[in-house]
């Protein structure tokens, strides 16, 4: 089981929630869909819920680790590979206080002592206990409702205060063990519309923020010199179309953007703005799409038979090395909005989970068509492409895989309009992926009533 993804690879992963189902049989339906890794939420204040006398001593009594245990435990028995984000600061913990729709921001050195206990009980040293690797510092930390005040007299505060968030932890988790990795970021991708923000600032989006944390201008020119630590950038790249769809507003980031942050994180390392012993790695750990049915304003999904594994291919090309979905089950339209799970909400698997599983894509090239494609978990293998000709499924050629399950070919001659890809020996075939392009189309994230995007949507 890998601790890490690979950096030429593409690993894929599931998001746990208060809303993901527990217990080892959930877990093994997430390795089902072909991913190894699973983002894993360490809620802070649930496992602290009044200051500990030692808070960097996993033992100390005040701690309760027994709902995470047993996460991890259940995960890793699935041969999944956890993912920690540190999410939560209880109310003794925060250096700014919850205000209006905001929940205040946690005192820096606490959250590095919280994340200190943390890693020592997870370095594979507790018995009984496996070791965790990779460690996420909060989540949509752009947005009010994560983290507040963002601005204050319509000057940005909050990166500054992330800032410290995540070289605290950084130094917490690294001094246990320096392999440790830290994430940051995961950033959501459009504009703050909390009142609090929006009235100081009606365009403050992902590239604001992440620009003002890496300490550079909307030019990417320096502006300060204080550097972050960290490993992994992530963001939430949601869209309002497909795979290709660009946000309306300049600073936020859909799929079709992510360009823009890897330029972004080009500029600070390039300034050294960023402590990193290696090229910083890039990773979504927050994506999906809301499913019609159940949702009726969701995506068709016959339509999303065709874009999960079109929005795989589009973010492995943008250097994407690991991308979480969200989530694994659907909950009832009578509960929530979110339906975006690769299982509808009594378990059954969706029709587009294949895409996810075993993503395969196929695009016209002059006189040919290109293909691309990873297998489940990417394994190495050999897979056999094939044209639909007719009623039946022709043979165009066998490829083998790289060692991170990843083929691709352009194949020069293509008689048929779908094509799909096959495993040999185990006879799982990808979806079918017509050459005819589909045009993008809009559709609310999560089938949401409030537009998160003004103006024009495709």
């Amino acid at each position: 089981m890998p601790l890490v993804p690979s950096v030429t690879g593409l690993a894929t992963a599931v998001m746990d929630s208060e809303r993901f189902p527990t217990g080892p049989a959930a877990y093994s339906a997430a390795r089902a869909t072909g991913a190894s890794f699973v983002r894993l939420q360490l809620n802070w204040a649930q496992t602290a819920p009044s200051a500990p006398t030692d808070a960097a001593d996993p033992n100390d009594p005040v701690y309760d680790w027994s709902r995470f245990d047993a996460e991890v435990e259940d995960a890793v028995n699935a041969d999944l590979t956890p993912i920690a984000d540190v999410v939560f600061a209880p109310p003794w913990a925060l250096a700014i206080a919850a205000s209006g729709s905001g929940p205040g921001t946690p005192e820096a050195a606490a959250l590095g002592r919280f994340a200190q206990a943390a890693a020592r009980r997870y370095d594979g040293q507790t018995p009984g206990l496996p070791r965790i690797a990779v460690w996420q510092v909060w989540n949509e930390p752009n947005l009010n409702t994560d983290l507040s005040p963002q601005l204050v007299n319509r000057r940005p505060v909050s990166p500054a205060q992330y800032r410290a968030m995540v070289n605290a932890v950084a130094a917490a988790v690294k001094g246990v063990d320096q392999s440790n990795l830290v994430v940051a970021g995961g950033l959501a991708p459009f504009r703050d519309i909390t009142p609090e923000t929006y009235k100081q600032d009606a365009d403050w989006g992902p590239l604001s923020f992440m620009r003002d944390l890496l300490c550079l201008s909307a030019s990417l020119k320096p502006t300060c010199r204080t550097p972050v630590q960290f490993d992994v950038w992530s963001t939430h790249p949601y869209t309002s179309g497909g795979p290709t769809h660009h946000a309306v507003l300049p600073n936020d980031v859909s799929l079709g953007d992510l360009p823009k942050m890897t330029k972004v994180l080009a500029a600070a390392q390039a300034a050294h703005h960023i402590v990193s012993p290696h090229r910083v790695r890039f990773w979504v750990t927050e994506f999906s799409w809301d499913s019609k049915p159940p949702d009726p304003k969701g995506v068709p999904t016959s339509l999303l038979m065709r874009w999960v594994p079109e929005a795989l291919y589009r973010m492995w090309a943008d250097g994407v090395t690991l991308v979480t979905w969200f989530s694994l089950n659907d909950d009832l339209p009578s509960q929530s909005y979110f339906q975006s799970g690769l299982y509808y909400h009594d378990g059954t698997p969706k029709p587009y989970r294949e895409g996810f599983r075993f993503p395969f894509v196929a695009f016209p090239r002059s006189r040919g068509a290109y293909v691309w494609g990873r297998t489940p978990w990417g394994q190495r293998a050999r897979v056999e492409v094939e044209q639909r000709v007719g009623s039946r499924w022709q043979l165009l050629g066998t490829l083998a895989t790289n060692g991170n399950g990843i083929f691709q070919r352009t194949f020069p001659a293509v008689a048929g309009t779908y094509l799909r890809a096959q495993i040999v020996g185990s006879g799982e075939h990808s979806l079918p992926f017509s050459l005819v392009a589909v045009p993008d189309q809009f559709f609310n994230p999560f089938g949401g009533t409030t537009l998160l995007e003004p103006g024009k949507h495709t």
